[in-house]
């Protein structure tokens, strides 16, 4: 890869449900032990893959293939997956990423996740027609 774009092939993420922990005698919520090993699943890919981290701004498409048919929100998988992207280097920060498109597919034995990852590139700039510069739509 040219640093244009990652694509990863990952299992499937930590459920919010399951990733952070209430620890008593802590003040905010702990990553969980499956979501510390999601971290270093994660982290092991990428390096791995011997793709080139992207800087900036990121766009990430992601297909989640579940491991069976039970209902499952898919905003639940975001976190854990965002967080191991980091956490391997493949991007920044998460708040960097600024356009998601994700897709549920049927599942496949153990589930799994297809990630490609772009730099954002802002094509929805606008110019006003009565000259005042752009807008953002």
């Amino acid at each position: 890869m040219n640093g244009e774009a990652i694509e990863l092939e990952m299992p499937m993420a930590v459920s919010e449900n399951k990733y952070r922990r209430i620890v008593p005698g802590c003040s905010h919520p702990v990553i969980s032990s499956e979501g510390r090993k999601y971290h270093e699943t994660a982290k092991a890919i990428f390096r791995q893959s011997g793709q080139v981290p992207i800087k900036g701004r990121v766009k990430v498409e992601v297909e989640f293939y579940p491991p069976d048919w039970r209902r499952r929100d898919l905003d639940n998988l975001f976190k854990c997956l965002f967080d191991s992207l980091v956490n391997a280097g493949a991007i920044e920060d998460d708040h960097l990423i600024t356009e998601i498109h994700a897709f549920k597919r049927d599942p496949v034995p153990n589930g799994l996740l297809f990630v490609r990852i772009t730099k954002y590139e802002d094509d929805r700039a606008e110019i006003l027609p009565d000259g005042g510069g752009q807008r953002r739509i």
